[in-house]
Parts: C-alpha cells; sequence; structure tokens
C-alpha cells in the first residue's frame, strides 16, 4: 500500500519581519525524522503572483493527499485552523514584490468562498487535550494567505484532484515581539511545533475521508 505524501507549505518573513515562524517551524519539521519519508516542504514568497503558481505547480510533481499552508498571524494567540478561503482581497499593505491589490474579489465568475473538508473540530479538541490554544477561525485575513488558500482549493476543486487542505495560522514567536506593544501574544516555537506534529500523525494514522 502506497504511503500517503502531504505537502507543508510556510512564507518567507514580510513586512519587515525579520523571521517567520512558518518558515522556522518547516525547517523543524524538515529535520523530524518521523515524517522525512512522508512529507514534502515548500517555502513561498509573500507575494501575491508568485506563491499560488509555486504551489499549483507542485501539486502536478507529486500526488498528495493533503496540503498545510501554514502562515504568521500577528496578534493571534492560538492555533488558528481555517474553515474558509473567500474570494476576497483586502489590504492596504503591499506585498514583498511592492504590490498593493485592489480592493474585490480574486476569481470573477467563480465561488464566493471555499471550505476545507479536513476534520477542524477533531484537531482542535487534539491540540486542546494536549494545552496547545487553538481555535477554528472563519477568516484567514485579506492579505496574501487567504489568496494562497482560495487559489489552492479552487484548483483542487476545479481538476478533480483526491487531496484535500488547509491553512494554518501561528502567531508571533516570542522574538518578535520585542519591538511591538507590551501585551502583544504569542506562542513559544515549541508548542508551535507540537501543534503541527498533532495533526501531521493524525494526517498520516487515520483516513482522510471525503
Amino acid at each position: 500500500m502506497k504511503e500517503k505524501r502531504i505537502l507543508i507549505t510556510g512564507f518567507l518573513p514580510f513586512l519587515g519581519e525579520s523571521m517567520n515562524p512558518s518558515q522556522v517551524l518547516l525547517e523543524r519539521i524538515k529535520r523530524d525524522l518521523a515524517f522525512q519519508d512522508r512529507i514534502d516542504t515548500l517555502l513561498l514568497p509573500v507575494s501575491f503572483q508568485q506563491a499560488s503558481p509555486l504551489l499549483v505547480r507542485q501539486l502536478g510533481l507529486q500526488g498528495y493527499e493533503a496540503v498545510l499552508m501554514l502562515g504568521q498571524a500577528g496578534g493571534r494567540k492560538k492555533i488558528s485552523l481555517e474553515q474558509v478561503a473567500l474570494n476576497w482581497i483586502e489590504t492596504e499593505h503591499p506585498d514583498e514584490d511592492g504590490f498593493v491589490p485592489h480592493r474585490g474579489v480574486i476569481e470573477p465568475q467563480s465561488e464566493g468562498a471555499y471550505f476545507t473538508d479536513l476534520p477542524l473540530p477533531l484537531w482542535k479538541l487534539l491540540l486542546e487535550a494536549n494545552q496547545i490554544p487553538a481555535e477554528i477561525s472563519l477568516s484567514a485575513g485579506g492579505y496574501v494567505c487567504n489568496h494562497l488558500y482560495y487559489q489552492t482549493l479552487k484548483t483542487i476543486r476545479d481538476r478533480g484532484l483526491s487531496v484535500q487542505a488547509c491553512f494554518i495560522h501561528v502567531p508571533y514567536l516570542p522574538e518578535q515581539t520585542a519591538d511591538k506593544a507590551p501585551g502583544t501574544p504569542f506562542m513559544e516555537l515549541d508548542q508551535m511545533e507540537k501543534a503541527i506534529h498533532l495533526i501531521l500523525k493524525a494526517l498520516i494514522e487515520k483516513p482522510i475521508s471525503k
């Protein structure tokens, strides 16, 4: 029986940050012997024009059962399991190419939203049972994270691929909050890594039902 393969993506730093916890997590996961034969990792630029094509290209190179997209959500204090990708862009911030998109839909004539089929309520309970703060989020934002999530789910649906996908936002790392307002939420790297480890283990050990 062919082993399941999972693609995990993260982002490079953006908006003046010196690091991105999703990139640090990718580097840790790549060194985890428990998953070395089961996962591929892909580091993406925070770019509206580049990120989605790079991920879609990777989907065409390898048959995956699941895709986990990781990203930073500064200001959040929990692991955010993103339930939905909206067909909408709304940001005043440029991406790392210097591009500021117009406010509006991502893909005219396409679905207003796509929902993940992965078992987020079970994942939330799993993380909380291991003392990891977690939430199911209904907004992946209006920036590159949501744009990537929407285009990925749209590609999967349009091509009829047998792959499921979810975006997971993580908080700042402690060292990122040194120059921010007192009380800015953060999470320790070990706790983030444990959360992703638990989700990966659940994906590998339990059948993914559609």
